[in-house]
């Protein structure tokens, strides 16, 4: 996996105009989910970039299969998000008290109070709170904006795994 290879892929990915559905069925670009099963991913990190994408990409098997393989926070919180967008609430959750307190929460929880509506922005708290997240997935409205939010946290989370794998 170089840099190169990261880089480009995360360019597709970031140039899409709608969001994912909260809960896909399926990958959304097979072109793009074939080029990402190329990609070797030898070490941790490079698992965790890999994962990241194909999360991103809506292929939830493929990022769940990489995810279980990993014991690291990060690979909790991916694991969380795969659950949550299955949709496996109770699975999420699991995941999501595994993670704690992780580093993104606080640029997720600026996220949710830019893209959620203003009676929703209430509920969000003074911290981050992802079993809240999972409950309104669960509930599923406001689409729109949870979809959004959902996406931004998701690219959050890839610029993260990408930063630590050095890329």
């Amino acid at each position: 996996m170089t840099k190169e290879e990261v880089r480009a892929l995360v360019d597709r990915l970031r140039a899409r105009k709608e969001p994912s559905p909260l809960a896909p069925k399926g990958p959304r670009d097979a072109a793009l989910n074939d080029a990402l099963g190329k990609l070797a991913a030898s070490s941790v990190e490079e698992r965790s970039v890999k994962s990241a994408l194909f999360l991103w990409n809506d292929d939830l098997a493929a990022s769940h299969a990489l995810a279980q393989e990993i014991e690291t926070q990060t690979a909790s919180y991916l694991h969380g998000v795969m659950h949550r967008r299955e949709p496996d609430y109770e699975n999420s959750k699991y995941w999501f008290k595994k993670v704690g307190r992780h580093p993104l929460f606080p640029a997720v929880h600026a996220a949710a109070l830019g893209l959620l509506p203003p009676e929703f922005r209430k509920a969000v708290g003074k911290e981050w709170d992802p079993f809240r997240m999972v409950d309104w997935c669960a509930k599923g409205e406001p689409r729109a904006a949870l979809e959004a939010l959902q996406a931004r946290e998701i690219e959050l989370l890839a610029d993260h795994c990408i930063d630590v794998a050095g890329y």
